[in-house]
């Protein structure tokens, strides 16, 4: 008999140690199994070195799309631009689908929710994406996961349902915290870190009794085109914000520019003295001054001042810039994917250097 396992998905076995799956000993008695890989993140929180692809991605979810079931696709809040992306949406156009946004718990409390739906409603017309409904959540904190559960079971219509998005979304997170908010359970039974590719296959877990409908979780989708991609997991955890973003503004001249550590930086060259409102990790320092002598700063204080990145891997990183013009009649943020975003305010010439390979957007204000 094949079993699965319940952290990851992976297909069990006891042959190879360092390929995916590997349990010393597979109890057929046992109603969940985990591999050694999701023993060991769950109960020592070490980091998983086998990762899914994307090529096992559209594998897995071009299979599940080809039955009936509800789609609940999940975008993160604080990097929508990059998780709300054609290469998934393109594949749901046919499907039912709630759209959940996450990471409710990361903006300022100051933030309505109805402005943020309305705001997520403006963005999937953009895209000439059809929604059966749009819910704002956050799975650490437990926001509204009431009121995305309703829905769930208005909408489902005796089907199973499908948990998708791109990797980093809190796909698995989210379903770990409805299993614990409306059963029994009281530990996580999905397997959860911030390495991309944590979940490496479809993991089904029975949840509804009166129809044995299941969620369905599955492996995300890698934004190539995130920042995270191009450095060390070491510094996951100094970008990956983890409690409530307290934005810092500052007021810039032209010729004046800012530092988001040694990861990017955001120039004022042209038009207005501007307020720069800054949405970033916590652990990452801002750091503003003037344009002239920048180039110098950062060779000088990259891996100390300005960390991440290391100073052993700055070397091999490199760097390209994107100009935008900001809008004279609304406040505009610039999102840089995987790291953050800035609100400003008056109509200007900004240019934004940034890792190379990383997705920058200009948007309409989401505060």
């Amino acid at each position: 008999m094949i079993r699965y396992c319940q952290g990851c998905g992976a297909k069990l076995q006891t042959e190879e140690p360092k390929q995916r799956g590997f349990v010393p000993k597979i109890d057929i008695k046992a109603d969940k199994i985990y591999c050694q890989r999701c023993f060991r993140l769950n109960n020592y929180n070490e980091m998983p070195k086998i990762v899914a692809t994307n090529q096992e991605y559209e594998s897995v979810v071009d299979d599940l799309l080809k039955k009936n079931g509800l789609i609940v696709l999940i975008v993160d809040l604080f990097d929508f631009t990059g998780t709300f992306i054609p290469k998934i949406i393109d594949r749901l156009r046919e499907k039912n689908v709630i759209l959940v946004a996450n990471k409710l718990d990361l903006l300022p409390r100051s933030v309505k929710v109805e402005h943020i739906v309305e705001w997520l409603s403006q963005m999937a017309n953009r895209m000439f994406f059809r929604l059966d409904a749009i819910h704002v959540v956050s799975s650490k904190k437990g926001y509204y996961l009431d009121d995305l559960m309703q829905t769930i079971d208005i909408a489902r219509r005796d089907r199973d349902v499908y948990f998708m998005g791109c990797a980093n979304v809190g796909k698995s997170s989210l379903i770990n915290a409805l299993i614990k908010r409306f059963t029994t359970e009281v530990k996580d039974v999905i397997s959860t870190s911030p390495i991309p590719g944590t979940t490496l296959n479809s993991i089904k877990i029975p949840f509804f009794t009166e129809d044995n409908k299941s969620f369905i979780d599955t492996p995300g989708l890698i934004n190539e085109h995130n920042v995270l991609n191009h450095i060390l997991p070491v510094s996951y955890d100094k970008i990956l914000p983890k409690k409530e973003i307290k934005p810092i503004t500052y007021q810039l001249e032209v010729g004046n520019m800012v530092f988001i550590s040694g990861l990017a930086s955001v120039a004022l060259v042209d038009g207005e003295n501007a307020s720069f409102t800054c949405y970033f990790s916590e652990n990452l320092l801002i750091h503003r001054r003037k344009i002239k002598g920048s180039e110098e700063f950062l060779e000088r204080h990259v891996g100390e001042l300005l960390i991440p990145p290391t100073k052993e891997e700055f070397p091999h990183l490199e760097y390209e810039t994107f100009e935008f013009e900001m809008s004279q009649k609304k406040k505009e943020d610039i999102v840089i994917s995987g790291l953050g975003f800035i609100a400003i305010n008056k109509p200007c010439r900004i240019i934004v250097k940034v890792i190379k390979n990383t997705d920058v957007f200009k948007r309409a204000a989401i505060i």
